[in-house]
């Protein structure tokens, strides 16, 4: 797709007077994704949820961009139109939480969206925008100084929100900033300076050295596509496809940030007053020894001859080696004192310095009492910053007493938050993927890979930690494929399902064609139109229940159910409606959605929504559900979640859930109680996790992240 403009972007995050190395919570910047709303294809879409009232866990805020960017793309109609049913839908939702007498929630926030050369934006709350283009320096509000027109009333206060918008032509060269009230602390003529600078990287740089405390930033400069970027950056495309490389950038920038302040801090060192003094006594010993050995000895000679005592040559060679040896040893005595006071005291290391630090943090966490969890907790947290701070001045160290440390502050920051942490596996990577569905049939992993529309099988081996060979393309499942049954070609595929009753494998394209293959002999497949699809508007997901074939249609709030001639798989009537009655269910937020077959959760369809709540209905009618025994914090409702797993097995029966901004996979109990909440060792492979399933018996649980499938012990 041909954009006329691409978005370079960078975020600046301060907390405390310490610039944080990582983007802020609430930023994030998303370009349309595939199944975009028709009419937002070209539309790049950026926001910044600021923090306001009583401060929320950062999944929070990272909840209500992701929500905001989804929301946004999945409207149709004009762009101000989906803002602002963007900011009514979030307020509306802060605002009933915070009705029920809840924690109260609010935070201010500011949108733009890039439509070709316009520039369209929104906010409510204290959040502001400077906007450089055509030589002039916009904010808004106009005035930064005027708090009446800066301080709005955030989401989450009052039931309608107070939306201000805003449209702006851009061209190449425009930059602007999305951020917080903090920026007001800066005047505009050096905001307007900073942004004048060669390049967005020195942007950041300057604006970082004029804030003294804190502050949140997105700031984004405009380029043509085919203007050569300098600097780290990447390409128009789905933040889902962009993770990996994007943290792969970021730690290339961190290790570079870390290595040039590490050399700053070593010249800043070594021009300090002890410093100059330990170079010069080593520089000038072996000259002033040399000069004054020489000298004592005419000294000493001339006195000989003057008193009668001359030397003999025997005796003049003892003594000059004495006196050389007293005078070359004065200077190397004082060295070495110099030298074992910088060593004890004075000229330690940055990174020595930050050692002896984060062992002094580590000595006082362990002597708070166990019974004040939180302050136990703000120690341990204080800590990990400490040592991570060391590991920015050497990212290549290995120091065994900070290893050691990281590792204990990591056990229990995870114990008092109740996570368990485990050491995950690669199983198998498929090239340029981005799996989304994974179903689990004894030894046979079938993936979805949403980038490619395609459907992928794979053999594990005996122990189930390791793929047995390649993966197989099933082909049948694959878009684009020809059928010559029906005479057409197989469109973008909604989602892949295991008919248990008839030990096949299925997919559903976007126009009805149903796929049916043998899971072992995979180019055997049977292929049918279903009746009645050209009346889904949004279908998302599908799910196989006693040989009835389940469609969520998000856009007409239904579950289509079809329904086969009995004793065969061939759907032949219309669908049926699942949802008959009075209540009436709002599917557009619902993320996955699947059907019990054992016990208490046989027959019952549990719809999970991207806020983390769920409902559980049985033939159409609710049935009470609610989660339990979550820790505080640890809410599904404080994540946002992508997909979910249900367990049938007799011995292990339970849910499984996908939290991909917190990098977690839950577990409960059929009954919605808090089992588990898993972490993995090396964060990162979990950055763009989508799936999980589990296999009750060997106690293995599999996770689709990317283009790779992962494993670890329960």
């Amino acid at each position: 797709m041909a954009f006329e403009l691409e978005a370079l972007v960078g975020h600046l995050y301060i907390a405390g007077g310490r610039t944080i190395k990582t983007t802020p919570p609430g930023s994030l910047c998303e370009v349309a994704p595939k199944k975009a709303a028709r009419g937002r294809e070209i539309d790049t879409f950026f926001v910044l949820v600021i923090p306001s009232g009583v401060i929320a866990p950062n999944t929070f805020y990272e909840q209500m961009a992701l929500m905001a960017a989804e929301r946004y793309f999945s409207q149709t109609g004009s762009v101000t139109s989906a803002l602002r049913d963007v900011f009514n839908t979030l307020n509306n939702n802060l605002f009933e939480h915070n009705a029920a007498g809840r924690k109260h929630y609010e935070a201010s926030m500011i949108i733009a969206v890039l439509r070709s050369q316009d520039l369209y934006v929104a906010r409510a709350g204290a959040a502001t925008l400077v906007l450089r283009y055509s030589g002039e320096t916009k904010t808004i509000p106009e005035n930064l100084t005027d708090d009446d027109k800066l301080f709005k009333a955030p989401l989450g206060v009052q039931p309608i929100p107070d939306i201000e918008m805003s449209r702006y032509p851009v061209d190449e060269g425009t930059r602007l900033m999305l951020c917080d009230a903090n920026i007001t602390e800066i005047t505009k003529e050096n905001i307007t300076q900073s942004l004048l600078a060669a390049h967005i990287e020195q942007v950041l740089d300057d604006l970082k050295a004029l804030v003294t405390l804190q502050v949140q930033m997105m700031v984004v400069e405009f380029v043509a596509p085919d203007i050569p970027v300098m600097i780290p950056a990447a390409t128009g495309q789905s933040t889902a496809v962009l993770q990996a490389e994007i943290a792969a950038a970021r730690v290339k920038v961190v290790q570079d940030e870390a290595i040039a302040k590490a050399h700053e801090k070593e010249i800043a060192r070594r021009n300090t007053p002890q410093a100059r003094i330990k170079q010069r006594l080593i520089g000038g010993s072996v000259s002033v020894a040399r000069s004054t050995g020489h000298t004592l000895t005419a000294i000493g000679n001339l006195t000989g001859k003057l008193i009668g005592t001359e030397s003999s040559p025997k005796q003049a060679r003892m003594s000059a080696t004495f006196m050389m040896t007293a005078v070359i040893g004065l200077p190397v005595v004082v060295i070495a004192i110099v030298m074992l006071s910088w060593v004890f005291n004075v000229g330690q290391t940055a990174f020595e310095d930050c050692v002896t630090n984060a062992v002094a943090a580590a000595n006082t966490a362990r002597v708070i009492d166990s019974n004040n969890p939180a302050g136990v907790l703000a120690a341990w947290q204080g800590t990990q910053t400490i040592v991570g701070d060391c590991d920015e001045l050497r990212p290549d160290n290995n120091d065994p007493q900070l290893r050691q440390i990281a590792q204990e502050a990591q056990s229990i920051i995870d114990r008092l938050n109740g996570i368990d942490r485990r050491n995950a596996t690669i199983i198998y990577a498929f090239p340029d993927a981005d799996i989304s569905r994974l179903i689990l049939q004894g030894l046979d992993i079938y993936a979805f890979d949403n980038t490619a529309n395609i459907t992928y099988r794979l053999t594990l081996r005996d122990d189930g930690m390791g793929a047995a060979g390649t993966h197989q393309i099933i082909s049948s499942m694959a878009a684009g494929s020809r059928i010559e049954s029906l005479g057409v070609f197989v469109g973008d595929i909604i989602s892949i399902d295991f008919d248990e009753q008839r030990t096949q494998l299925i997919a559903l394209d976007e126009n009805g064609i149903l796929i049916s293959c043998s899971p072992r002999f995979v180019s055997d497949c049977d292929f049918q139109r279903l009746l009645g699809a050209e009346n889904w508007i949004n279908p998302t997901q599908i799910t196989m229940w006693q040989g009835n074939l389940y469609v969520m249609d998000a856009g007409s709030d239904q579950l289509w159910r079809y329904e086969p001639i009995s004793g065969t798989n061939n759907y032949a009537s219309p669908p049926t409606e699942y949802f008959t009655g009075s209540i009436r269910y709002e599917l557009d937020n619902a993320v996955d959605f699947t059907i019990g077959n054992t016990g208490s959760t046989r027959g019952a369809v549990f719809i999970l929504y991207e806020d983390g709540t769920m409902t559980h209905h049985l033939g159409g009618d609710p049935i009470d559900f609610a989660f339990s025994g979550f820790r505080d914090g640890l809410e599904l409702s404080t994540a946002s979640v992508q997909s979910m797993f249900l367990n049938d097995d007799p011995i292990d029966t339970g849910f499984y859930f996908v939290s991909r901004p917190t990098r977690t996979i839950y577990e409960t109990t059929a009954a919605g109680t808090f089992r588990a909440a898993y972490r993995v060792q090396d964060e990162t492979l979990f950055e763009r996790i989508t799936q999980v399933v589990a296999d009750a018996g060997e106690g293995i649980v599999y996770v689709a992240s990317g283009n790779t499938i992962l494993a670890f012990n329960k």
